[in-house]
């Protein structure tokens, strides 16, 4: 958006040195993975097949880690350019490592905790003081199990070269840490019974793999760092939108895992990265200051650390001077119709993706990137032509955060921006793939609650709402604390169409205010 913008000198000067690289030798660069091949890393095989790390002037070397190594230190030696690691980069940070991140590929963290099923309803209450292991950079984990009140008396770190599986398979664990995406498909080809927590069911809800560099390398290489990025998050959109091909793709990699493993794997990743509700690669310092907190609490980061310098700004300051003098250079250096033309084409390809992202700016709210009104009312009328045709019940939720004005009045408007993210990102923590998450304006959210067996089940997505917004939100080193009022009406028994249903869950959400704020109200149970 910056380059295609701007009709400047300037703008012509970045142009020609962003786009001429392709006319030389491509430039020789390392990613390093930070596990072996596998679909969690799709998007960077898809950027190599498709051509897009070569159209940007790039041979990228896609190199798994080796038994011992660590992607960290890989990268941070100079023995690769640009790295794939967890949320624990804050910690490397801390440690002195000069670690930038670049991109969050997962919005959500793929870590989980797998425990043997030993019992019917079984909860994970159920494994307090039993035998658990945990991996490294487990934090959330770990913060998951203090929260939930379980005794950390029996919890273990698995040892390098460990097998936690086995472990897990000869009972001398009864729960063990995990990818969603790989420990369950060998369990249940074992046919080993098991049970899967995730911390974002209370609300620990952090980026999964990210991808990052060194601050040596923006310096040194700056323009290189952008193309990098820009040409695996190409990768990565061409991933989601050929999900059938990526399997082809992934398996030329990882050659000795089965399609079926593969596609397991996809099932299971694809709904981690939240395509449709972010653009890939977003990152928030709201989602990573939460982070950060999680690890804090875990006793990995001290209470001063800083995320300053951690988080890549794709838009930097350039001095004008330094950009005259390379324009300079690569009008004596290029052929200059050649770079024109070349310059014309990337443009007309970049004005492409400029109509795409205003086409998505005019259905999706600016501040947390959740469907608009407009787009809202339109999956709304999907789901009533769906619940009419196979005789089903939806409901519609009408979220408002408690006492919103008050924050803006006590902490100002910037703080209530935060509170108006975090809430979002907690609440789609709790919703189901199937349901929709909205923003009509100011603090009003709703739900769209589709297949559901009865008024009960919406109730009880409701709760999980009040118990991940009322953690509060910490703003500038401040808690904010955050309640919600919610309102549910049904379709079709509320309502049988779309002005009715908006009506009746408003007043069941003012009620739940008259009521004192903090409560769920059916439009159904109010007095007529």
């Amino acid at each position: 958006m910056r380059f295609i913008s701007s009709i400047s000198l300037s703008g012509l000067i970045s142009a020609l040195i962003l786009f001429a690289q392709p006319a030389f030798a491509l430039e020789k660069v390392t990613l390093q993975l930070k596990w072996t091949h596998a679909y969690q890393f799709a998007g960077y095989y898809a950027a190599q097949e498709q051509g897009y790390y070569e159209a940007a002037g790039l041979d990228v070397d896609i190199k798994a880690l080796q038994p011992g190594k660590d992607v960290v230190l890989e990268v941070t030696s100079g023995k690769a350019n640009f790295g794939v690691g967890t949320s624990g980069l804050l910690v490397s940070r801390q440690e002195g490592a000069p670690v930038v991140v670049l991109a969050a590929i997962f919005q959500h963290s793929p870590y989980v905790l797998i425990a043997k099923r030993f019992k019917e309803n079984q909860s994970i209450q159920d494994l307090n003081e039993k035998p658990i292991i945990l991996r490294r950079l487990s934090d959330e984990l770990l913060v998951y199990l203090k929260r939930e009140n379980i005794s950390l008396s029996t919890v273990s770190a698995s040892t390098p070269g460990m097998d936690t599986v086995e472990q897990l398979l000869s009972g001398k664990a009864l729960a063990i840490s995990g990818y969603i995406s790989n420990e369950p498909y060998r369990l249940l080809q074992e046919k080993f019974p098991i049970e899967i927590y995730s911390p974002r069911s209370i609300g620990i809800d952090m980026y999964g793999d990210n991808l990052f560099t060194t601050s040596d390398e923006i310096k040194n290489h700056p323009e290189r760092v952008e193309r990098f990025r820009a040409a695996s998050l190409q990768g990565w959109e061409y991933l989601l939108k050929h999900p059938e091909e990526a399997v082809k793709i992934v398996h030329q990699y990882a050659p000795q895992e089965t399609v079926k493993k593969i596609e397991f794997e996809r099932s299971k990743i694809q709904p981690l990265i939240s395509a449709e509700l972010v653009p890939i690669g977003y990152m928030n310092q709201a989602r990573w200051e939460h982070t950060a907190t999680i690890y804090k609490e875990a006793g990995a980061l001290e209470k001063g650390f800083s995320l300053d310098g951690f988080m890549y700004d794709p838009n930097p300051k350039k001095d004008l001077t330094v950009l005259y003098s390379a324009f300079v250079s690569v009008l004596i250096a290029l052929f200059l119709v050649v770079t024109i033309v070349y310059y014309i084409w990337r443009l007309n390809c970049r004005l492409k993706h400029s109509l795409s992202q205003v086409q998505h700016l005019a259905h999706h709210d600016t501040l947390t990137g959740l469907p608009n009104r407009a787009l809202f009312v339109d999956r709304m009328q999907r789901a009533m032509l769906k619940a009419r045709r196979e005789k089903s019940l939806f409901a519609l939720l009408f979220i408002d955060i408690d006492r919103f004005k008050n924050i803006n009045d006590q902490y100002g408007h910037t703080a209530g921006d935060e509170v108006l993210k975090a809430s979002c990102n907690r609440m789609m923590a709790c919703i189901r793939e199937s349901d929709s998450l909205g923003r009509l304006g100011g603090d009003e959210f709703v739900v769209l609650l589709e297949d559901l067996r009865s008024s009960e089940d919406a109730i009880e997505i409701a709760k999980k709402f009040q118990a991940a917004v009322a953690l509060g939100v910490a703003v500038e080193g401040e808690l904010i604390p955050t309640t919600v009022s919610i309102g549910i009406a049904i379709f079709p028994s509320d309502s049988d169409n779309e002005e009715g249903l908006f009506k009746r869950a408003d007043a069941a959400m003012y009620r739940s205010k008259q009521n004192g704020r903090n409560s769920i109200h059916l439009y159904s149970e109010i007095p007529v």
